[in-house]
């Protein structure tokens, strides 16, 4: 019974992460996630009879798909995909944070920001503003940005050596965790978005098959109770 009560907590937890993924299927640059388990390496519990050898799972930590999402023209001239690994530069309250989701706008005062708000860095660190009654900017590959030919500032994008090691902050921005921000060496294409990698088929068929674990496990729980109820009734008589 304790490990079926075990294999719930795992399968709860592995149902949750899918529903997330689920959740966020439309979300601009979305990276899904997993949850990883292993065998417990250490021996809680053992039995009397058969089958003697009691095994515990555990989930250990969540894994993150960091591959690109299919990459889809909007022709908007403020929403940015990157071709390629890295991340676009935001500031955060503690220091910058990184995203994928390039659906960016201008505020009245016409500062380049996410859409939660956050302003978008430059490659050196600075706020990106533009007048906001002025003409559209041009985006070249390499971030640069043009207005009436000039360039007037360089959006800030950012490699790392484990993308997969970051820390999510929130739905769809991220920590670097203490890793060095490197030189991206992709391209940045001016008029389209990053979809989410998260793939519907598939955490559906996951959510299915943790369902029906689920079930069983609590079918065995249900069993594994009604049987010690009817011992000590007949120990009692």
């Amino acid at each position: 019974m304790l490990v079926a009560l075990q294999s719930q907590r795992v399968l709860q937890r592995r149902l949750e992460v899918v529903a997330g993924n689920l959740a966020n299927v439309d979300t601009t640059g979305f990276k899904a996630d997993s949850i990883v388990s292993e065998e417990e390496a250490l021996r809680p519990a053992r039995a009397e009879d058969a089958p003697r050898d009691i095994r515990f799972a555990r989930d250990i930590t969540v894994a993150r798909d960091m591959r690109p999402g299919a990459i889809s023209v909007t022709g908007e001239a403020f929403d940015f995909a990157l071709d390629g690994d890295g991340f676009f530069i935001v500031q955060g309250p503690n220091g910058p944070l990184y995203t994928r989701d390039g659906a960016f706008t201008l505020t009245g005062e016409g500062r380049l920001v996410t859409t939660d708000g956050r302003p978008v860095l430059s490659a050196g660190g600075s706020q990106i503003v533009f007048d906001p009654q002025g003409q559209a900017p041009r985006v070249t590959p390499d971030g640069g940005v043009s207005i009436n030919g000039q360039e007037v500032a360089r959006i800030g994008v950012a490699t790392f050596a484990r993308p997969g090691a970051m820390e999510r902050v929130g739905a769809n921005l991220w920590d670097a965790a203490g890793q060095a921000a490197g030189g991206f060496e992709g391209r940045v294409i001016q008029g389209a978005l990053e979809s989410s990698n998260v793939e519907p088929v598939m955490e559906l068929t996951r959510m299915i098959t943790i369902t029906r674990a689920y079930e069983s496990a609590a079918r065995f729980i249900n069993q594994t109770d009604e049987l010690r109820q009817r011992a000590l009734e007949r120990l009692g008589r």
